[in-house]
This record gives C-alpha cells, sequence and structure tokens, in this order.
C-alpha cells in the first residue's frame, strides 16, 4: 500500500487526514517569539487573531530532513511505500531537507514530489493523488501521473491587503503605499514554482472580475476549489460571481492557513482548477 506524508500548507486538516489516511507534518511559525506547530496548537482561526494584533511579521520554518525521516521510517518499517508530497521548492527550502532525507533513506519504496505550489492548489493535488492510489497505481505511476497534473493546475487569487506584502519585502514601501492609496489590488498565480503578480485591478470587486476572465477551459472531472483567507463571505461572493458570469460552480472550500496567510493576510481569495 503507498501511504502519503504531506506538510501543513496543504490545508488538510489533522481530522481530514485521518480520514483519508494520510500523515501531516506540522510546519512552524513564530508570532511575537512563541513558536506555534500549525494545526496541533495553532489553528487557522487563532492565527488570524494574532496575525491582527502581533508586533511584527511572523516567521515561518521549513520542514528539517530529520523530521521528514522520523515521518517516513515507522512507515517503510510497516512494510508500505511512502509518496512524499511537498509545497513548492520555490518557496520554501522543504523540499532541500526532503532529497536529503530520502537519500540517507536509500529506500526503492520512497518517491519524493515537489508539487511546484502550495495551499489549496497544493490539497487538490493530493486529492487527486488518493484517487489515483485508490486505483491502485504503482509508485513510479503516481508520479508520473502527479506530474502531467502539476502541469495543468491553475491557481489565480486576489489579494487585498498588501501591508503583508511590504513587511515581507515581497512588495517595496513605496510601491506599498502608492498601491494602498490608488486601492490597487494585485491578482496572483504560481508560476516557475513562485507567487507571480498577473495583474492588478483597482479595487476588489474588480479583481473577482478579473479572476473570472482568467479562468479557461476547466476539467470538470478534477477537483475544483475557491478558497480564502479568514474571510468566508468575500469567497462567498467571488463563489457566486463565478457562478453567474460564467455558469461554473466550484464547491469545494478551503481556507489559506498560516504559513501562507503569513505573506498573503486576511481578505485573499481565489480558484483553484486543472486545464483539459
Amino acid at each position: 500500500m503507498i501511504k502519503l506524508i504531506v506538510d501543513s500548507t496543504s490545508e488538510i486538516s489533522k481530522e481530514e487526514a485521518d480520514n483519508l489516511g494520510l500523515k501531516i507534518i506540522p510546519m512552524k511559525v513564530t508570532i511575537d517569539e512563541k513558536e506555534y506547530l500549525v494545526g496541533e496548537n495553532l489553528s487557522t482561526e487563532e492565527f488570524f487573531e494574532k496575525l491582527s494584533n502581533c508586533k511584527s511579521l511572523p516567521k515561518t520554518t521549513q520542514i528539517n530532513s530529520e523530521e521528514y525521516i522520523e515521518a517516513i521510517k515507522p512507515i517503510l518499517e510497516n512494510g508500505d511505500a511512502v509518496f512524499v508530497m511537498c509545497l513548492s521548492s520555490g518557496l520554501s527550502g522543504s523540499f532541500n531537507s526532503l532529497r536529503i532525507a530520502y537519500e540517507n533513506l536509500k529506500s526503492d519504496k520512497v518517491r519524493i514530489f515537489d508539487t511546484e505550489t502550495t495551499t489549496f492548489a497544493y490539497k487538490a493535488l493530493v486529492m487527486e493523488a488518493i484517487n489515483l492510489i485508490n486505483l491502485g497505481v504503482s509508485l513510479d505511476e503516481l508520479e508520473k501521473e502527479l506530474n502531467i497534473l502539476k502541469s495543468k493546475i491553475r491557481v489565480y487569487a486576489v489579494i487585498d491587503n498588501i501591508k503583508y506584502l511590504i513587511k515581507g519585502g515581497r512588495l517595496s514601501y513605496a510601491k506599498g503605499i502608492v498601491a494602498t492609496a490608488l486601492n490597487i489590488k494585485p491578482i496572483v498565480t504560481i508560476k516557475n514554482k513562485k507567487v507571480e503578480m498577473l495583474t492588478k485591478s483597482v479595487g476588489f470587486s474588480l479583481g473577482m472580475k478579473t479572476i473570472c476572465k482568467l479562468i479557461n477551459n476547466v476539467d470538470f472531472s478534477k477537483g475544483m476549489y475557491y478558497g480564502h483567507a479568514n474571510d468566508k463571505d468575500k469567497a462567498t461572493k467571488l463563489k457566486n460571481l463565478i457562478y453567474d458570469k460564467l455558469g461554473i460552480e466550484f464547491k469545494n472550500i478551503c481556507e489559506i492557513g498560516p504559513i501562507i496567510g503569513t505573506h498573503v493576510g486576511q481578505g485573499c481569495v481565489g480558484v483553484v482548477y486543472f486545464e483539459k
């Protein structure tokens, strides 16, 4: 049997993981000098409450190779194969740690996979991996199919509050001041393993309309998600807008958790789907 290991940026809760039969390695976030384990002693709701009041931008910590080895070894000892899915190597050093763990384990029953994405796009890939495992694919077949799928995944999001991009150094202070004054909202995607700005809009409503225009060639046989950073109302508006304009219904909702939430801030909403 193939067992999946993922990290907490997949936005899969511990309860979901238990039901799905996969293992989550929690990532660490430090808020005002206190360290938390995402999903264990820090919920998404608690995080955003702390984010709005913290003195400085929270700091996130990558998973180290020892943590990966500790997660993988018991599964191998139980006689199962292991497929480890990691958030994008362009966004974190965790995949490099995973590579080191893989090299140390020296097992042909382990495969490691760079999703090249994160948050609810990562979750969408995990759910497709579970479907494939349930069909009885081998490790090599699973890796091959997921490589195809990750080339077809699309994620579009509009960021409401850019102050976290400024604090994190992803947007200069000067440009941030201008953008805030003009009510400019970045429209972002994940491309070449990193978050990239596709375009921008004046106002959040126009940003959601821009996302509608970007949606194209949807594969309705695969998972379709709409997500939000602690603002379900905005996410629902986006979902309804897409349905009204395109007749496409995104049924699966997902919350953006603490690790990615540190950089996009509260109010970010977006969609994920696979192209045909």
